[in-house]
């Protein structure tokens, strides 16, 4: 950002700086001001087995595994050597201590790639190998994220996820919690405790019956890209996520409007005024983040170079803009029988039969090397893409169930 950008924004947001910045050295959770509290996935598995069943079955709860539950096959036989020569995970990150795999205690994702955290004694918190793993070339390929997994990641790969300690002068004593590893009901639904008492609908969030833009904003919260300087990470750099800007709260979908919480700290470009997403951001995260050249600045689609950012290019998309279709009614974190969405089929609603909606959302996004996401700016003159996940068979794992 420039320095004329970072006063403007700072002026916005200086109620939110003061609510937040302001109890950064406090050391305990703050009371929630929600009576609602998580009450974790298994909770709801009684009443919804159907949705529960096939909930634990998409990735969203696969983000996050233990070695025996989610380590690739492919990834355990070539530890040492990929068949191309590459040498696999030889070292810690942050601290540089010699790793090797029986000191991994997780594995982040399985579906397009796969990294690896051991413990970083420094914080307590978990450290990436300097190695990941890549689905499309089975090869070994440099990571060198330098933040712990807690303090950098985590608001998307769990669930009531909230900070309880933190100082700005000295970001390594922060701690944080989670009511569960992954994206669980209640990251969609928002905390479920009030709704187990009752059993009454009103007493939790259905994305369904919210409208396309509130909805959308539950899946945005993670499928994005952004810079934060609100909260660092325990290493005291920017961080890529977005945790509740009091201290000791949780996001709770449905009730949070995010895309509010600090502007003065968050670089968020295409979503918050100040940050056009037609411009490039040097020195940060959002650096090459999106298409800006002649032809995107012509079509006035920008679409993603980089992963996590379908909310950035769904919000450019006629379908947003119209409020004409939304997240929910392409995906769903779970289907039970009668209720399965085939996105092929639901683009054919209102493109005809022979709508084949790869042409317009090509592989843009690089989420490892010769590897993509599919674009979901829908622009009608799309560029052309690279290999994608569904081009591949489902993921082997090492210890299979």
């Amino acid at each position: 950002m420039s320095a004329l950008s970072a006063i403007r924004k700072s002026a916005l947001g200086l109620a939110a700086l003061a609510l937040a910045v302001g109890l950064g050295c406090t050391t305990g959770p703050m009371q929630t001001a929600s009576k609602a509290q998580f009450v974790g996935s298994e909770k709801c598995a009684g009443c919804h087995a159907g949705e529960y069943k096939t909930w634990k079955d998409t990735y969203h709860n696969k983000m996050v595994r233990p070695v025996r539950d989610g380590l690739l096959k492919d990834a355990q036989v070539n530890w040492a050597k990929d068949s191309k020569g590459n040498a696999g995970p030889t070292k810690a990150n942050i601290t540089g201590a010699p790793a090797k795999l029986d000191d991994v205690v997780y594995v982040i994702g399985s579906k397009w790639k796969q990294r690896f955290l051991v413990k970083n004694p420094q914080t307590g918190n978990h450290q990436f190998l300097d190695k990941q793993w890549n689905r499309v070339s089975n090869t070994w390929e440099g990571y060198g994220q330098k933040n712990d997994w807690e303090t950098q990641c985590s608001t998307c790969h769990a669930t009531g996820y909230r900070i309880t300690a933190y100082d700005p002068k000295n970001t390594a004593v922060m701690k944080v919690s989670m009511s569960e590893h992954n994206t669980g009901c209640e990251a969609c639904h928002g905390p479920g405790s009030v709704h187990v008492a009752s059993n009454n609908k009103a007493d939790i969030f259905n994305p369904k019956n919210a409208s396309k833009a509130d909805a959308d904003k539950v899946c945005g919260y993670c499928h994005i890209r952004s810079e934060n300087d609100q909260w660092l990470t325990a290493q005291g750099n920017h961080s890529e996520h977005m945790p509740h800007p009091v201290m000791g709260e949780s996001y709770k979908a449905g009730q949070d409007d995010w895309t509010k919480w600090y502007p003065a700290k968050l670089l968020l470009p295409g979503v918050q005024p100040d940050d056009p997403i037609s411009k490039n951001y040097p020195n940060t995260d959002l650096n090459n983040a999106f298409f800006i050249d002649d032809a995107a600045q012509k079509s006035g689609y920008f679409e993603a170079r980089k992963h996590h950012q379908q909310y950035q290019e769904h919000l450019q998309s006629k379908h947003a803009k119209a409020g004409l279709l939304g997240c929910v009614d392409c995906h769903s974190s779970h289907a039970v029988k009668g209720k399965t969405i085939n996105a092929a089929e639901t683009c054919k609603t209102c493109h005809g039969a022979t709508m084949d909606y790869k042409t317009v959302m090509p592989g843009t996004a690089q989420t490892a090397g010769g590897f993509f996401i599919r674009s979901h700016a829908f622009n009608p003159n799309p560029r052309k893409g690279g290999p994608t996940a569904d081009t591949l068979p489902p993921p082997v794992y090492a210890y299979p169930k």
